[in-house]
């Protein structure tokens, strides 16, 4: 009998001792998890802002083209939708002469628990001249959904927005 209670001991020590670590182990797993995220989101603003920084470098239709994923679906205000890298490119084609600069920032963004997708959110501005040598200055909000790709680059699945009665406040 003596001997059944040495043994019940020892196996509620050991019982508490593998809650213990096995806690510990999953609150570490949170805390990798959760850096994990952190980074691949801040990888994902990054992207945003290097779409951003190629398009005042390489031109808004080359930029909208280079960082498509090829079923990307994009929304326009009194536009039908474009869809697909293939027709994304046709209408950069047709319309590029059109395109005024576009200026553009990220103000939030999160990722899916994989980190296969996410989302920035931002504001957006874009300037011109009028042939009466109008300033005209438009504003807005824009909604990007992202995707992973297999060598982590991101391409963007989904792009719109709307416009906005003035600039964000400060």
């Amino acid at each position: 009998m003596k001997r059944k209670g040495q043994f019940l001991v020892i196996l509620i020590v050991i019982i508490i001792a593998i809650i213990f670590v096995s806690k510990k182990a999953g609150e570490n797993k949170t805390n990798v998890h959760a850096k994990f995220i952190k980074q691949v989101n801040k990888s994902l603003v990054d992207t945003d802002r290097n779409f951003y920084k190629a398009s005042t470098q390489k031109g808004l239709g080359n930029a909208f083209i280079d960082f498509a994923d090829d079923s990307v679906i994009i929304i326009r205000d009194k536009e039908f939708p474009i869809m697909g890298k293939t027709e994304l490119a046709k209408y950069y084609l047709n319309h590029e002469s059109d395109i005024k600069p576009l200026y553009w920032e990220p103000v939030k963004a999160e990722v899916s628990p994989d980190g296969q997708l996410g989302y920035t959110f931002g504001k957006w501005e874009y300037r011109n001249v009028d042939k009466n040598g109008k300033m005209n200055i438009g504003y807005g909000n824009y909604l990007t959904v992202w995707k992973r790709q297999k060598d982590n680059a991101w391409k963007y699945v989904y792009d719109g927005g709307g416009s906005t009665p003035g600039p964000w406040a400060k």
